[in-house]
């Protein structure tokens, strides 16, 4: 894992996503987001950064499935990764903080992604 965000409400996930992907362009050569990503503003911003964005589009209109044929299926099948260490997290380590205020649920997180990725590094 690169980035971490931490928040006390509930933003919507595009939102997070957003801000989490484009501190991190420097390390990373594209970005792989389901249909709740679609943004041609967050498209737009990742190119400009020399990301790019492998992101399906919803389905509004028919060449909206033109789109989403030309994604590079490969790049897009990578998502699997960050989904199983997700998954990996949660069931190792619980899905749910236990602190009640967001700096010691924010620090629990850190050292959860920590532990992870210290794991993930000898297994491999």
């Amino acid at each position: 894992m690169l980035d971490l965000h931490c928040s006390a409400h509930w933003p919507h996930d595009t939102q997070v996503g957003r801000r989490v992907a484009l501190r991190k362009t420097d390390e990373i050569e594209s970005l792989a987001g389901d249909k709740g990503y679609d943004d041609q503003s967050l498209r737009d911003a990742l190119r400009s950064k020399g990301v790019r964005p492998v992101i399906r589009h919803r389905l509004f209109a028919h060449y909206d499935h033109a789109h989403n044929a030309r994604l590079d299926s490969d790049l897009y099948g990578q998502r699997w990764m960050a989904e199983t260490a997700f998954s990996a997290i949660k069931r190792r380590y619980g899905s749910a903080v236990r602190p009640s205020a967001w700096y010691r649920e924010f620090r629990e997180l850190v050292l959860t992604v920590a532990v992870y990725n210290l794991e993930q590094a000898i297994k491999g």
